[in-house]
């Protein structure tokens, strides 16, 4: 598992019978989420700590969304709460306090390090907030250049999202991948899950696309996938250009600095016309050796396919040499304010997830917003054993199967569709259209 594939630090953990397990951190999430206080840099130790209570070998630790969760020498990059302290209404003061005397990321490289685990560099690849209720966690970089941001079907502006279309927008996240690799990270996540779709209608996409085509892409309806396609490819086209280019720097900087740093691609586990319409060419990106592995994200969120594909996400993997990660989403795993589980989480459906996609062919296993998991008592029976596929076998079919709407989104990310917020649609649907 893993040295086969060209990604040893999958069986640097690994022993017979076990698969790799690796945590997907925020530190700061638990502290907010729960009312907790929090102790200071300290939370950075509790965090691994909590981590390696439960075994945990590997964590893809938080380095940002549009603002930075490390310390940073880029001349145009912004910390998180360097903007202001408001998130989502709530006060994130404690975050600033931590930020300014310690640098999360290498606090926690530092003590995986010291502990033998291996630490991954996870950056949200367009997530960007606005507006005042968000500014503790929005960059000076989005704030300041309304110019770059996407643009709804409709016309609108996507506050949350910048258009990868635009030089300088790519340049932005390709610097502070590669500040990464440099502060000595054992590779590099780009979590394309934060947030899909990944590029819409800016005028830098339609307008290239018009001259050749003909066709003005916000006219394009239909109730199925094919009317779309050739626009979908079009979009997935540029993002391909920025991964290959960023393969080409990290690869350089492997180089100078003597030290691999492969690239992992976190994606959500859609079908695959989904994945063209978000963006993202897994394929592509697997058969140009642009990324050494992907990562799933269970994430139902367009209304016209809203199943799972791990089966074909691991074939794809497969034919190309390159390991497939599962994945499990924290949705009806936790509640915010709730330490201990009120008839909300069932393990049965949870293990059957993960079963499924051990099944299709996955080499390890994560668990997102691991920082809150691994605290909660009623959760650690499936922590401890989420590793150990034949005991998630048994614990798939023995457990009882609770009686649950078809919909309920236990495992899901926490932006799936079922969970009562608007779904995405291919077809024109006002701003949410794809």
């Amino acid at each position: 598992m893993g040295e086969e594939t060209g990604l040893p630090l999958l069986s640097a953990t690994g022993a017979s019978g076990w698969a790799p397990v690796i945590g997907i951190p925020e530190w700061m999430c638990y502290y907010a989420n729960y009312g907790v206080q929090c102790p200071g840099p300290e939370a950075i130790d509790e965090c691994i700590d909590a981590h390696t209570a439960m075994g945990m070998g590997i964590l893809a630790w938080n380095c940002g969304r549009s603002t930075l969760d490390y310390w940073s020498d880029l001349p145009r990059s912004t910390a998180m709460c360097e903007r202001g302290c408001v998130v989502g209404g709530l006060s994130w003061e404690f975050v600033r306090s931590v930020m300014t005397q310690v640098c999360p990321l290498r606090r926690a490289l530092e003590l995986c390090h010291d502990r033998g685990m291996t630490l991954l560099g996870r950056l949200s690849m367009n997530r960007h907030y606005g507006g005042a209720e968000y500014e503790g966690v929005t960059s000076h970089f989005a704030a300041d250049h309304p110019e770059y941001h996407e643009v709804s079907k409709l016309g609108n502006p996507v506050s949350g999202s910048l258009c990868y279309a635009l030089a300088p927008v790519r340049q932005e996240r390709i610097d502070i991948l590669l500040e990464v690799q440099r502060i000595g990270v054992d590779g590099l996540v780009l979590d394309f899950c934060r947030q899909m779709p990944m590029l819409m209608y800016h005028e830098a996409l339609v307008g290239p696309y018009m001259s050749r085509s003909g066709i003005d892409p916000r006219t394009i309806d239909g109730p199925n996938p094919p009317p779309y396609m050739d626009w979908f490819h079009y979009r997935c086209d540029v993002l391909t250009e920025f991964m290959a280019k960023l393969r080409n720097e990290v690869r350089q900087q492997e180089r100078s600095l003597g030290k691999p740093c492969p690239i992992i691609a976190r994606v959500p586990d859609s079908a695959p016309w989904l994945m063209i319409a978000y963006g993202l060419d897994v394929e592509r990106w697997c058969s140009d050796d642009l990324v050494d592995a992907t990562l799933l994200s269970p994430f139902p969120r367009t209304v016209e396919d809203l199943d799972s594909y791990p089966e074909y996400h691991c074939r794809v993997c497969r034919r190309h040499g390159k390991p497939c990660i599962g994945g499990i989403g924290s949705l009806k795993l936790i509640e915010n304010d709730v330490t201990h589980n009120t008839g909300f989480y069932h393990p049965q459906p949870v293990f059957a997830m993960a079963n499924r996609q051990y099944e299709a062919g996955v080499e390890a296993m994560s668990l997102y917003q691991s920082e809150t998991l691994v605290r909660m008592d009623y959760l650690s029976d499936l922590l401890r054993v989420v590793g150990r596929p034949r005991v998630v076998a048994d614990r798939a079919s023995s457990l009882p199967r609770p009686e649950l709407p078809d919909d309920y989104p236990i495992g899901k990310d926490w932006h799936s569709q079922p969970a009562g917020r608007e779904g995405l649609r291919t077809a024109r649907a006002g701003d949410s259209a794809l």
